[in-house]
């Protein structure tokens, strides 16, 4: 057996697992997932809380729920999933294999685009909770 054959087949299904563990153990409910530092002191999920949360969401079908939690997170999954593909499909080949190009300026306004959305989401969460303390 191939080595690339192997790894991609391992590596889906790792990602099929994982949305399996997300369907039927959702974050919310079950407390074994392992517990956030930044949610343990400030009291605020942080992006990969919320990344978490809305993957949850979305593996049982509550796509606005999904947007709630994380929408950087809903809108990066179909490119994501599209590139997860192609490059399956590369190891599958009976050819040497090589990941698909991925342009280094689109990858540098992604990592400029997941910065400030979380900062803008880590900031927002933690305004509406003094909002929410004071308030009372």
């Amino acid at each position: 057996m191939r080595k690339p054959f192997f790894l991609a087949n391992l590596a889906a299904a790792g990602v099929a697992g994982g949305a399996l563990l997300l369907r039927f153990f959702p974050p919310g409910r079950f407390s074994f997932y392992p517990e956030c530092p930044i949610f343990h002191f400030f009291h605020v999920y942080c992006p990969g809380c919320r990344a978490t949360r809305a993957l949850a969401a979305l593996t049982q079908g509550h796509f606005t729920e999904a947007l709630g939690y994380n929408p950087f997170v809903v809108c990066l999954l179909p490119p994501l999933l599209l590139y997860l593909a192609i490059a399956y499909r590369n190891a599958m080949r009976n050819e040497a294999f090589r990941w698909p190009a991925f342009p280094p300026l689109a990858a540098q306004a992604l990592c400029v685009a997941a910065l400030l959305f979380a900062t803008y989401f880590t900031l927002n969460s933690r305004v509406r909770c003094y909002r929410r303390a004071f308030a009372a």
